[in-house]
């Protein structure tokens, strides 16, 4: 019964207190006069000491209880007999280090509770906004990539174009070059055979002289 109230004496207090072990280090503090949960706040420590306190929790009816526990430790304090009860998947870094400390700051000593309460739902509106945004920008993505995929159409379509134009140049000058071809090569023959009939006709002419 001594050690029992000694566990009252030292867990259900209005103050944080900081408790020192050889399993670790840790604060406690009475949740409310209406509640009769104990937080507490492991700052160095494993399994051992969060079995101890698990322990202690059965031996006295004291209920403690953690929040902002990293999703990555969770296993830890399962496989220590504690239980979840709710998850929030927010950073923990940002809410207990930075939101939780404004929202103090803001709002003054309205109870770790309910502050706790204020920064989850705050988070929580910000996770909704900033999926909104995401969404937005996914959408946004979306109509750039189709975007490029019809610029990247119309400059395959540009140059198939352009290729089909320069190819049909390429046959017409080849054409062309081969009627200038033929265009000599009469030419060349008749300037022939026109000689031919000169020499045909001086060659008469002398003849008959």
């Amino acid at each position: 019964m001594k050690k029992i109230r000694k566990y009252y004496d030292m867990y259900l207090t209005n103050e944080k207190q900081k408790h020192r072990s050889l399993l670790g280090s840790y604060n406690t503090r009475k949740w409310n006069d209406a509640s009769p949960l104990v937080y507490f706040e492991k700052i160095y420590g494993g399994k051992p000491l969060l079995k101890k306190i698990k322990s202690i929790g059965l031996e006295t009816d004291i209920n403690f209880h953690s929040a902002m526990i990293q999703e990555n430790m969770a296993g830890h304090w399962i496989a220590s007999g504690w239980s979840e009860i709710n998850r929030l998947n927010v950073m923990s870094l940002d809410l207990r280090k930075y939101k939780f400390e404004k929202l103090k700051n803001d709002l003054g000593n309205i109870g770790e509770n309910k502050l706790l309460l204020i920064t989850a739902i705050k988070v929580t509106d910000e996770y909704f906004d900033t999926k909104k945004n995401v969404e937005k920008k996914k959408v946004e993505l979306t109509n750039l990539t189709e975007k490029f995929k019809e610029l990247k159409s119309l400059v395959y379509s540009y140059k198939d174009e352009k290729e089909d134009e320069a190819t049909k140049l390429s046959n017409d000058i080849n054409n062309l070059q081969k009627e200038l071809d033929k265009i000599n090569n009469n030419y060349d023959q008749l300037i022939s055979n026109t000689a031919k009939e000169i020499e045909e006709f001086v060659e008469r002419v002398n003849l008959k002289n």
